[in-house]
């Protein structure tokens, strides 16, 4: 009662406020209205200052570009795992899991920081992975994990033990710091292992030798490893792993036997520097005489990356500039375009100088945050540029023009780019280890906002003494511009119909009803679409420039055998790729067990056939022609591996576990995943543990049950999976075969923390709104305008939902990301309007006259920073498969808020001004919990998400019942 009486009190209050500001607006209004153009005119009058802070600020900000930022692949991230590996042979799998990994397992549930352990043991190989809480340093947990197992005593003394900690290297995670790999390999190809190893191990020491800048470390990935005999107790040598390269020269692929040496860098080291630095090592140490008939590549290196992320950058940089110069041409003036286009290369290079300043490097995180930016901070520079533009054909004094330009936009301007600010907050609460490899993005586009917000304000009015304000550009004198005559003849005629209800209260009610309804169906027609579109947080990209194929080889198959087998899986690999084939290596993942080749492609602009395709062809060849050996083939892709749907059944019995598994595996193919769509999808490639494999979680024993998926959405089908086998076997299933009701269980991977993370936005959403809302409140001292300002929102999403339905791409983190740049993007629009309309208002202006004078006066920038926009990501959607869903959200969804903000806000709005004159604090409250109440009886009735008809909706019955209190009362 006290929480509840507490919120009335505070709406109340609000609401009084809102009252008393129509009192007081003309005072704050002026006292606020002083400080922001009291700050550009200052900078304006001292031009000599002004041009001498742009100099220095974007001279560092170029040098920051050019030779102070280093280049890195991926930001530093603490990977809280740690894997213990190692052999024990015996030849028995159970006594390899009971005298060596559960101890070990126990051992490591015993740490504070541990929040999962699994573990595997085969005949004479055992793994433990131990995944650590967020945060541990996982090299600390694993040297007192080590220490534990010695001092315990708890294992055999012949057991081989290696405790690693996974670094995310150039060749994905592993258990070294594997910053570049150079394949070595031999013309002969039936070179001795050993001697492979030694002339590697010499290259390496020459490469040593050579002291190259930024090297840390080098090292050779030996396959064969010395290991204890059981039988005497001394050390012999094994060899454990094999590698090959494969490489294509004069059309023809060829693959090699090899060796991998590995290089670690220097901390703050430059990967493109240090990639042309090792390349130049390697072709004067191969010069030399020891080393004629062998070879040193780099088949690894984040440096190709990097560098085609920055011509990325350029690319859309220059595609930007070039969309702002013409459409600003065309929608505002030349001269304009180019102040615009001068600014936006300001605030790219003062962000660059402060990503320097702030300790970050240039890698693929901070370089996707500056090109996700270009989109936002156009906003700023053009609004400036226009109302600056505007304003001097109305006076001859350039001071008197920059000072009324920054009094009519500042203070909408300031609003809205502190919201676009607020609508990355969510990002902040992503954990784990996404949220550690993303937390540069937030940081990098608020900081843009709020530097292309300054440059707004003091460079752009500086820019404009020297091209707009010159005396035959001001005043009367000046000529206007062709498109302002047609683009005021598109704001009177959207503004017609409320021009023709004006004077009729009949007739403005229809017209803004038939506007309310207009905004709900377009609403409700984006939430119908929805249910097209599947959901997966990490989809597959439409095209890449990698291929991943994964070999499982049969029990028993030793090491020579597993070699044949991957001379065979390379050869099909080759017939299928052919002249789109560059180079591949296993990294050394050859073993007796599996081996993972990743092929390097043609890169996708000079490739004609798409990666999907080659991944298609790829597994429908070796389904048909490799029998000897399992293989799975996917794209080297965007975030974490897409993993297996695996079910863990509680093995304590294993006879019991594995006659629940065999149930479950005749189960899953029969099983139909119908998508909201409707369509179907199903599992295949179902499998279950072998007897002779020992697994356990959390020192459990388990058995386990693995299935992919028909569909690529695989977030969706592993929720819908998850509901059928838990609906299937339930606890009174589970206790038909002997097992508790918690004996079944998931591992997902990284989809489980992919999925957590996820949530975490989504619970973050609402509270940026309510942020936003307060930061609105503040401004715009109204309770009901910042939820009219909210419109923007749901009136994007007709264009998200067809957008991405019409483009295939899924609601991704990729498209979320877009979602949270549109958010600060189309609220802009809904500012600018509501602002010029109450600065109308004040000025004297009815209702109706100040919303007709805002959509004349801000369709012009509005139209003009939509276009320009949506424009400059067309190149990005079509030719960047990385992009699209990112662009397309933004594109779609921008056009959908775009239209419906110009043509039926106005309306919302003079619906709001209507209920601000009529309704009191308390019915205000009675709006809410009515409004409310209606919401949600409509979202559970058809399936929509409670907010996003809830304002257009509440607002329309509450004009219906002002409008009929007001005619009963004329009426008496």
């Amino acid at each position: 009662m006290r929480r509840l009486h507490f919120s009335v009190t505070i709406i109340v209050l609000i609401g009084r406020l809102e009252l008393a500001s129509s009192n007081k607006s003309n005072n704050v209004q002026k006292s606020k209205d002083r400080i922001l153009p009291k700050l550009t005119t200052t900078f304006f009058n001292r031009p000599m200052l002004t041009a001498i802070l742009w100099l220095v600020l974007t001279v560092f900000g170029a040098l920051s570009y050019t030779s102070l930022l280093k280049r890195e692949g991926f930001p530093n991230v603490n990977i809280s795992l740690a894997i213990v590996g190692g052999t024990y042979f015996v030849n028995d799998p159970s006594k390899v899991d009971e005298n060596v990994a559960k101890p070990i397992a126990d051992l490591a549930l015993k740490q504070s920081a541990t929040k999962s352990v699994q573990s595997s043991s085969a005949d004479n190989f055992f793994t433990v992975s131990i995944t650590y809480k967020d945060g541990t340093d996982a090299k600390q947990a694993a040297k007192e994990l080590e220490s534990s197992i010695k001092s315990a005593d708890a294992i055999p003394k012949n057991v081989n033990i290696q405790y690693n900690v996974p670094y995310f290297g150039a060749t994905g995670p592993d258990t070294d710091q594997l910053d570049m790999a150079i394949s070595f390999y031999s013309d002969s190809s039936d070179q001795n292992t050993n001697l492979m190893v030694k002339k590697a191990s010499q290259f390496a020491k020459s490469l040593e030798d050579k002291q190259v800048e930024g090297v840390k470390a080098i090292f050779v990935k030996n396959p064969i490893q010395k290991v204890v005999n059981p039988k005497d107790g001394n050390q012999v040598e094994v060899e454990r792993s094999f590698d090959r390269f494969g490489i294509r020269n004069d059309n023809k692929t060829k693959f090699y036997n090899s060796v991998i040496i590995g290089i670690s860098k220097k901390d703050g080291s430059d990967v493109i520097k240090l990639d042309d630095k090792v390349r130049s090592a390697l072709s004067e140490i191969s010069k030399n005489s020891e080393f004629a008939g062998y070879h040193a590549d780099v088949s690894a290196s984040f440096a190709s990356q990097i560098k085609d992320n920055i011509s990325e950058l350029q690319r859309v940089l220059l595609e930007g500039l070039i969309a702002v110069l013409v459409i600003g041409s065309l929608v505002i003036a030349l001269r304009a375009s180019l102040i615009t286009v001068v600014s936006m290369i300001t605030v790219i290079s003062i962000s660059l100088g402060l990503i320097f300043l702030v300790g970050y490097t240039l890698n693929v995180i901070t370089l996707f945050a500056l090109i996700l930016g270009l989109a936002l901070i156009v906003d700023d520079t053009i609004i400036m540029v226009e109302a600056i533009d505007a304003a001097r054909r109305k006076s001859n004094d350039p001071l008197t023009v920059v000072k009324t330009a920054t009094q009519k936009i500042s203070r909408a301007m300031v609003a809205a780019t502190l919201t676009a600010a607020l609508s990355f907050s969510p990002l902040l609460f992503v954990g784990g280890v996404l949220g550690s490899f993303i937390k540069a993005i937030p940081v990098v586009i608020i900081s843009s906002l709020l530097i292309s917000l300054i440059v707004a304000l003091v460079f752009i009015p500086f820019f404009s003494r020297f091209v707009l304000l010159s005396k035959k550009q001001l005043g009367k004198k000046a000529k206007a511009d062709f498109a302002a005559g047609i683009e005021t003849k598109l704001a009177e005629f959207i503004a017609r119909p409320m021009l023709w209800a004006r004077h009729s209260t009949k007739k403005l009610f229809l017209v803004g009803s038939i506007a309310v309804l207009v905004g709900l169906g377009f609403i409700g027609a984006g939430l119908n679409i929805g249910k097209n579109v599947v959901f997966n947080i990490f989809p597959p990209t439409k095209d890449t420039n990698g291929i991943n194929i994964t070999l499982n080889f049969p029990r028993n198959t030793d090491l020579q055998k597993a070699k044949e087998l991957t001379t065979k899986a390379d050869a099909i690999t080759s017939e299928v790729i052919g002249e789109n084939f560059i180079e591949s290596s296993y990294y050394n993942t050859g073993s007796a067990q599996s081996a993972s080749l990743r092929v390097a492609l043609v890169p996708y602009s000079k490739r004609n056939i798409k990666s999907p395709k080659i991944v298609e062809m790829l597994q429908s060849k070796f389904n048909n022609d490799f029998k000897e050996a399992g293989v799975k083939v996917g794209q080297v892709d965007v975030g974490p591996p897409i993993a297996s749907f695996i079910i863990q059944l509680d093995a304590t019995d294993r006879q019991k576990a594995y006659k629940a598994a065999n149930d479950v595996s005749n189960y899953l193919p029969s099983v139909e995943l119908k998508r909201s769509s409707g369509k179907i999808a199903h599992m295949k490639n179902i499998t279950i543990s072998s007897p002779d494999q020992y697994s356990r979680k959390d020192g459990k024993l388990i058995v386990v049950v693995s299935a992919d998926f028909d569909g690529s959405d695989t977030t969706t089908l592993v929720n819908l999976a998850q509901q059928a086998v838990n609906k299937e076997f339930d606890s009174s299933k589970l206790a038909s075969y002997g097992l508790d009701s918690n004996a079944l269980s998931y591992n997902l991977g990284q989809e489980t923390e992919n999925q957590n993370s996820f949530k975490a936005l989504v619970f973050a959403f609402p509270l940026m709104l309510l942020a936003m809302y307060l930061l609105l409140l503040l401004e715009f001292r109204s309770l009901l305008q910042p939820l009219l300002i909210f419109m923007a929102i749901p009136f994007s999403i007709f264009g998200i939902m067809l957008g991405l339905d019409v483009t295939k791409n899924a609601i991704s983190f990729f498209a979320m990301l877009g979602f949270f740049a549109l958010v600060g993007l189309s609220i802009k629009n809904t500012i600018l309007l509501t602002d010029f309309a109450n600065q109308s208002r004040r000025s004297g202006l009815g209702v109706i006259d100040s919303a007709v004078a805002a959509l004349e006066e801000r369709f012009r920038p509005l139209f003009a920073t939509s276009v320009t926009a949506v424009v400059s990501l067309i190149p990005l959607a079509v030719l960047s498969p990385f992009w699209q869903g990112l662009a397309v959200v933004l594109i779609f969804g921008l056009l959908s808020s775009t239209f419906l903000v110009i043509t039926v806000f106005p309306y919302y709005y003079i619906g709001a001004e209507y209920l601000r004159q009529k309704i009191s604090p308390k019915n205000f409250l009675s709006w809410i919990i009515i409004s409310s109440i209606v919401a949600i009886i409509i979202s559970r009735l058809f399936s929509l998400p409670i907010g996003l008809l809830s304002y257009p909706l509440s607002l329309l019955l509450l004009v219906y019942k002002q409008y009929f209190v007001a005619r009963a009362r004329s009426h008496k």
